[in-house]
């Protein structure tokens, strides 16, 4: 009775608390990446738009 009020005994399992931190530490340089792929993305968008517009355009 004690287990169903208490629930299942919980062990630290060494290994899965490395995998853990290991997949944190991923997914932080994976949101670094993106952030800076979204700077790069940007910048080149804009310069394309500058490009665009000093590209004079012909009269006809």
């Amino acid at each position: 009775m004690a287990k169903a009020l208490l629930g299942q005994r919980m062990y630290r399992n060494d290994r899965l608390v490395l995998e853990s931190a290991r997949l944190r530490s991923r997914v932080r340089d994976l949101e670094c990446m993106i952030q800076d792929l979204q700077q790069d993305n940007d910048r080149l968008r804009a310069d394309l738009l500058s490009e665009i517009e000093a590209t004079p355009q012909p009269a006809y």
